[in-house]
């Protein structure tokens, strides 16, 4: 265990280290602050238009659902963006500059380093987020008071789809030296991923409930709302751990070579 979180604090450190983070972190939170103000004005708007107009009637005018939910959403595509960047080089820049055989040759097995390096890209992940929360606690001063199980709802989902692309892009860079390459095919799978859900509308019932079932964005969108399906869990776990396997397979045959 100890050998874990050494490999997670190197990879955090890391990061913590270079300009590029504090420029994503910087560029991350400009946005996410944008789309906060944003989604709550339009609210804000919304909510005037329909208490002095009564004939105007909108469907779901809650902070949940008019608020929360679509910055959540807009939070998940500016993470589609930017986690390809961040486990591009996971793998790839460690083969590159020949530091990954040097970290097999330490006594560390190779689900030590997967499961290393996936903690530190969640710390960085947790790093970027946390943050947005402040956006929250600020909104009380124009007295937009969020639910706290919506928000811990909210944000558990965005963790795990957070957490999804991370392993995702683990798993790639696990395959290419090249770290621009490891980035536009993470995207690609991602995206496929992401869009697939809005594929089902144009196909068969039948298929659009598989289709659907695949869908990151089906998965997360009630969580978004506050609600917590045991079906969504499993969803994220299985595919977590899915291609956390598939970059351990890939570093085993990777030795197997050498």
């Amino acid at each position: 265990m100890s050998k874990v979180i050494a490999i997670t604090f190197r990879e955090i450190r890391l990061w913590l280290h270079t300009f590029s983070f504090y420029f994503l972190i910087a560029f991350f939170l400009a946005l996410t602050g944008y789309f906060f103000w944003s989604s709550l004005s339009y609210f804000s708007l919304v909510s005037f238009q329909t208490a002095t107009t009564p004939a105007v009637e909108v469907k779901g005018l809650n902070l949940t659902e008019g608020v929360l939910g679509l910055f959540l959403a807009n939070l998940t595509v500016l993470m589609l963006l930017l986690l390809p960047i961040l486990t591009m080089r996971s793998f790839s820049e460690e083969k590159k500059s020949g530091t990954l055989e040097l970290l097999f040759s330490y006594p560390i097995s190779n689900i030590q380093i997967v499961a290393g390096k996936f903690l530190g890209l969640l710390g960085i992940l947790f790093l970027l987020v946390l943050p947005t929360l402040l956006y929250f606690f600020l909104a009380r001063f124009v007295q937009a008071h969020f639910e706290v199980t919506s928000l811990l709802t909210g944000y558990m989902g965005l963790l795990l789809v957070g957490a999804s692309f991370a392993a995702l892009g683990m798993f790639v860079s696990a395959l290419t030296e090249h770290q621009a390459v490891g980035a536009g095919i993470s995207f690609a799978i991602l995206l496929f991923f992401w869009v697939i859900g809005w594929v089902a509308d144009w196909v068969s019932p039948e298929l659009g409930r598989i289709l659907r079932e695949f869908s990151l964005v089906e998965h997360f969108r009630d969580m978004t709302h506050g609600v917590i399906d045991t079906k969504d869990i499993v969803f994220f776990v299985l595919f977590i751990s899915f291609f956390l396997f598939a970059t351990l397979c890939t570093l085993e045959i990777r030795n197997w070579k050498r």
